[in-house]
């Protein structure tokens, strides 16, 4: 995995935004922040894009362990209001304000 200088992509997510990074990993462009909820406060979130296709389930959830570790974390499908998306081709994964419990 390769980190992008995010001058170079040109890219700016405001101030809702902090510790944003970019990054390469073959087709996959990813970028790492975390961003301001008016619910939960601070929530890490990374965005997963490729060119011409959808990330795969088996990428995405390699990239969910490596940025996030094995805790709960989820992708959601927001209301139109709130939908943000600057590729066609992108997945968003959040970390889960709160734990799951399932088992």
């Amino acid at each position: 995995m390769q980190q992008v200088d995010l001058e170079e992509i040109n890219f700016n997510l405001g101030t809702d935004s902090k510790e944003v990074e970019a990054f390469l990993d073959g087709e996959l462009h990813i970028l790492k922040s975390i961003d301001k909820t008016k619910k939960w406060g601070w929530l890490k979130h990374i965005s997963v894009s490729c060119d011409n296709r959808y990330p795969s389930w088996e990428e995405l959830r390699t990239l969910k362990i490596y940025f996030f570790g094995d805790v709960d974390c989820m992708m959601m499908m927001p209301k139109k209001s709130d939908y943000v998306n600057v590729h066609k081709n992108c997945f968003h994964i959040w970390e889960c304000p709160e734990s799951w419990d399932i088992r």
